[in-house]
């Protein structure tokens, strides 16, 4: 009897111990264990400046629901490349900016948000252009025509995120 109790005893204590260890990682799984893809300098500022935007977590692979137009797009950018992150001098200083996709997870409809961030990143970087309202769900951020396209996959239904100066100006992809 007393040997049936302490495995009981030993068993709860696992489970227990288990969903303890479950439920602390999920808020680190929705700001930066999904964010492999991104490079840890780039990485640290987000999270950074995600401090103080609870509900937003950098968009996945699994936020994608067009996973056709991703293989498609995959085979004409190569295997890494990534619907939710760019990187590249976008606005022509000649240092290395990068822009992410962000999720707001507490909406349903356009939960997407575009961060766009101009290097060199410092302590307390915060983002040259911010807007959410996207729905980004069946394309991502590509770079060209002269900034940062944001849309569907093989669409010219897309918005021409361009540089002015230090900040960025959404244009209508069929207008330029």
């Amino acid at each position: 009897m007393f040997k049936q109790a302490r495995r009981l005893l030993y068993f709860s204590v696992l489970v227990l111990s288990a969903l303890c260890v479950l439920v602390a990682e999920k808020p680190a799984q929705n700001r930066g264990a999904a964010a492999l893809h991104i490079r840890p300098e780039h990485k640290r500022a987000v999270e950074l400046w995600l401090t103080e935007s609870p509900n937003l977590r950098v968009a996945t692979i699994a936020d994608c629901l067009n996973k056709g137009g991703l293989a498609a797009t995959r085979k004409q950018f190569g295997r890494n490349y990534h619907p939710y992150y760019i990187v590249g001098d976008f606005n022509g200083d000649r240092k290395q900016d990068f822009a992410i996709a962000l999720i707001r997870d507490n909406k349903r409809e356009t939960p997407f948000a575009i961060a766009i961030f101009n290097g060199p990143l410092g302590k307390n970087s915060v983002p040259a252009y911010f807007s959410e309202e996207w729905d980004l769900s069946d394309g991502g951020l590509f770079v060209g025509g002269g900034g940062i396209l944001a849309g569907p996959f093989e669409s010219d239904n897309c918005v021409l995120l361009r540089p002015r100066g230090r900040k960025y100006v959404a244009e209508d992809c069929l207008e330029g």
